[in-house]
């Protein structure tokens, strides 16, 4: 833990983040067929761009009090799909949403409560 207050600006972001890891959970709350439907599933990657573009524009002392979370690969997840969509596996979406966005929102929600 850190005394170091967040900015209003890393607050934000870190609003937007789990607003969009929540929003990803709730699309595919049905299973992992949830991404055979093309809307869900065009959802479910803008929900990670989002999340992706938000961690890339938090300060460094925000980064750190999201443990869960490696450096670099919110971003780099975030530009494959922006940039390099025809390389997406949904297979990797579903793991992304099931595996590492409920870590991320604890995460997030514990430095919004700090």
């Amino acid at each position: 833990m850190t005394d170091t207050p967040l900015s209003a600006r890393d607050l934000d972001r870190l609003r937007h983040i789990a607003e969009a890891s929540e929003r990803a959970l709730r699309y595919t709350s049905e299973g992992r067929a949830s991404l055979d439907d093309e809307r869900t599933y065009d959802a479910v990657l803008r929900c990670l761009t989002v999340i992706g573009e938000a961690l890339a524009a938090v300060s460094d002392e925000a980064y750190r009090r999201l443990p869960s979370v490696p450096p670099g690969l919110p971003k780099a997840q975030r530009n494959l799909i922006v940039h390099e969509y025809w390389r997406i596996k949904p297979e990797v979406i579903w793991a992304t949403v099931q595996q590492q966005l409920p870590s991320l929102i604890h995460d997030v929600k514990t430095a919004l409560n700090e």
